[in-house]
Formats: C-alpha cells, sequence, structure tokens
C-alpha cells in the first residue's frame, strides 16, 4: 500500500476515532499535517495523541506517487 502524510482533515478524524498508530509512507510538505506544515497528531492540546511513524519506505513510496501523477 502507498501511503502519503496526513492533511489536516485526515489528521483531525485519525485523532478523534482514537487510532492508536499512524504509519505513513511519503512526507507532504505543502499539506501534511503528522509534522511537515502542521503536526495535528502530537499536538497537546488534544485529548489523544496517536504514535506517528512517518517516511517507511519514503523513496519507494515517493516514485510510485509521482509516476502516479505524471
Amino acid at each position: 500500500m502507498v501511503t502519503l502524510e496526513p492533511c489536516t482533515m485526515c489528521a483531525g478524524a485519525l485523532v478523534l476515532a482514537r487510532v492508536s498508530t499512524v504509519v505513513f509512507g511519503a512526507w507532504e510538505p505543502k499539506t501534511g499535517a503528522a509534522g511537515s506544515l502542521w503536526d495535528v497528531l502530537r499536538d497537546r492540546r488534544l485529548n489523544h495523541r496517536p504514535e506517528v511513524y512517518g517516511g517507511i519506505l519514503e523513496a519507494e513510496t515517493a516514485a510510485v506517487l509521482r509516476a502516479f501523477f505524471r
């Protein structure tokens, strides 16, 4: 599965759903909300903070996404 860093809306949904762990492949510097642009998933003001593992197989994931959008 190819994954991209969640956006703000998706990150908020993950927090509200109390998902325990979020794993994704490629960082998204324009809209990412798990550490790139924002860090919604680790915001101490929220009542739930999942563990976040980003950049897993990053090069492979980025290559697949670039090929898809080409």
